[in-house]
């Protein structure tokens, strides 16, 4: 990581959180991959050492996690889930999030990562948009991809990824794929179809994992995808050239959300921890490390630590979010359409 954990202390040591007295433990459930490092290597420890709070951490994705909650329901062993806002809204229809008490940041997080209930709070956005390996474009002597109509051309048969609906990423895509042609979260249809008969052909592999894609776009098998500006940035400071578009009928926006769980016990510690994730010294660390959008507008990043990062309430109003309850009402279908007719 760039800063190490006992930077990351010092810096938080300014903010006011309070050592707790007694020992506690607190169960979170979130992303694996660059987010379960950051979290175990630098932000639990500097939360223990400033809370005496213990954290032990359960890796899954957005899916995984909504699943761990309903099947421990009777007997919930989870204190704080982290999750898109999808499977984080069906969570909260389900009941297994709790109402919660932000007001010490309160004022100074941004509309889009609110919840009308107040039962979860963003912790992070991304942009989801068109990704392109710089050196194969300028030496083929092709047009930045500035549309989403590029994914059709068939140019780019057989090196191209599209990520499958299952993933929040190809969910997006396809949206707004239909948005522009007539649709849209409410009418999936011409998404479907344009999908059907000009992307999947050019699709080399539906692959759902982002450490494998990043792995196809190094060995040269894949130039462009939906890609999200997390992955993309995290590829670009490996040394890869890659950038991400935000095409010009709009990007879209990834939300990563935490709630507390509805727990028996109802741990305060975990409202805490709520908090301690959105002040603005982690969100900055969570910005610099991971490529986050801060939800904080008093996070602060210099032009070059906001690089490829949804900085700012003007870069993000430029990301669109969309209707996850409807979209929540008809997944279930979408995906079983998607394996009938896109991934046959």
């Amino acid at each position: 990581m760039k800063r190490t954990a006992m930077l990351l202390s010092t810096t938080l040591a300014m903010t006011g959180f309070a050592v707790s007295a007694p020992a506690q433990t607190l169960y979170v459930a979130g992303n694996g991959g660059s987010q379960e490092e950051l979290m175990k290597a630098e932000i639990f420890p500097a939360f223990t050492e400033q809370t005496g709070i213990e954290v032990v951490y359960s890796a899954g994705n957005s899916a995984a996690v909504l699943a761990k909650l309903l099947a421990q329901q009777d007997n919930q062993q989870t204190d704080i889930a982290m999750m898109n806002t999808g499977p984080m809204s069906q969570a909260i229809q389900l009941g297994l999030c709790r109402e919660l008490d932000i007001s010490e940041h309160e004022e100074n997080i941004h509309d889009f990562a609110k919840f009308d209930d107040n039962h979860a709070v963003g912790f992070g956005v991304v942009g989801l948009g068109v990704a392109y390996a710089t050196e194969v474009f300028e030496e083929s002597g092709w047009d930045v991809p500035t549309s989403w109509t590029a994914l059709e051309d068939p140019k780019f048969e057989g090196k191209m990824v599209f990520q499958p609906l299952n993933n929040t990423n190809g969910l997006l895509a396809l949206i707004k794929v239909a948005e522009i042609n007539g649709g849209g979260v409410e009418n999936l249809d011409p998404g479907f179809e344009v999908m059907e008969e000009s992307i999947a052909p050019n699709v080399l592999s539906f692959e759902p994992s982002s450490a494998r894609l990043a792995e196809m776009y190094q060995n040269g098998e894949v130039v462009i995808s939906v890609w999200s500006s997390t992955q993309v940035k995290v590829l670009a400071e490996s040394g890869f050239p890659i950038e991400l578009v935000y095409p010009e009928e709009g990007a879209m926006i990834i939300s990563n959300d935490v709630c507390a769980v509805t727990t028996e016990e109802m741990k305060p510690e975990a409202m805490e921890f709520v908090n301690f994730l959105i002040s603005p010294e982690i969100q900055e660390i969570l910005a610099k490390n991971l490529g986050f959008g801060p939800t904080n507008a008093l996070a602060e990043l210099t032009e070059e630590e906001a690089q490829g990062v949804p900085y700012g309430s003007d870069a993000v109003s430029k990301l669109q979010s969309i209707d996850w309850d409807v979209v929540n009402a008809s997944r279930e279908d979408w995906d079983r359409r998607w394996v009938r007719e896109i991934e046959r």
